[in-house]
């Protein structure tokens, strides 16, 4: 059973919680983290991926959702305290538009950026 401790401090107003609940909450949010931009026809996505090699990262599209697929390895050793993202993830990004074929992809101080063109609507 994991322990649960809430304990509301009158001085700062905010709410602390234990080790036990943040690996709870990193599990339920969705990883990578994403910013999605239109510019005009090209749509732009961007990732946190910390520590990762573009050849490691596997980007797909399928009509107007894109997948971000992959792993990230955990170094070995013994972890006083952890708190990044380690394993495998799969990403699914609802893009709210039909792109072309053929995504440039750039991965830049851990920032994955892919930029798809929108596809022409007839």
């Amino acid at each position: 059973m994991k322990k649960i401790f809430f304990t509301a401090n009158a001085l700062f107003g905010r709410t602390f919680y234990t080790i036990d609940m943040v690996y709870d909450r990193r599990e339920q949010e969705p990883f990578p983290p994403v910013n999605v931009y239109f510019c005009g026809s090209r749509i732009l996505v961007q990732a946190l991926l910390p520590g990762m090699e573009l050849q490691d990262i596997h980007v797909s599209v399928e009509h107007d959702i894109l997948f971000l697929e992959g792993r990230i390895l955990r170094k070995r050793g013994r972890y006083l305290h952890e708190e990044c993202y380690s394993g495998q993830f799969k990403r699914r990004i609802v893009l709210d538009s039909e792109v072309l074929p053929g995504a440039s992809m750039e991965l830049k101080n851990g920032i994955l950026q892919v930029e798809l063109q929108k596809k022409e609507k007839s």
